[in-house]
């Protein structure tokens, strides 16, 4: 799944607490989610600015002490190995996070598909927008 994806879904999870360490923990359970999801990532060389700039987004819309942006962190953390991975300080087998394992069977299987992923990433934000700060779990 791309990064922005990820933190666009944690957003929106995040927005359903009020405890912004239910949010983290919330959106590092949706990472695995969506991970399972047939998809297709971009080169990290896209990947990277997109990400920052979705996080900036969430920032800037919702203030990096909400619960969105916490679940927005928390959706983005697990791929914080995938980085690892690619500056060669890690291999696949050290991964730890359930669908970034070496064998990938938890991983869906990579596909030509973003389409999916951009209806994703656009239901996520709108149902931020449609909540707002209304009433969270605690």
């Amino acid at each position: 799944m791309i990064g922005a994806v990820h933190a666009c879904i944690g957003a929106c999870v995040g927005s359903f607490f009020k405890n912004k360490g239910s949010a983290l923990a919330a959106g590092v359970v949706s990472h695995a989610v969506a991970d399972v999801i047939p998809h297709k990532d971009f080169d990290p060389v896209i990947e990277a600015p997109l990400l920052v700039a979705t996080l900036w987004g969430i920032a800037k819309w919702r203030g990096v002490d909400s619960p969105e942006f916490c679940g927005a962190i928390g959706a983005i953390s697990p791929d914080i190995e995938h980085g690892l991975g690619i500056v060669g300080l890690i291999t696949n087998e050290q991964k730890v996070f359930p669908t970034h394992v070496s064998d990938g069977i938890l991983h869906g299987p990579e596909s030509d598909e973003r389409w999916s992923q951009l209806i994703i990433a656009t239901a996520s934000l709108i149902t931020v927008a449609v909540r707002g700060p209304k009433s969270r779990f605690s």
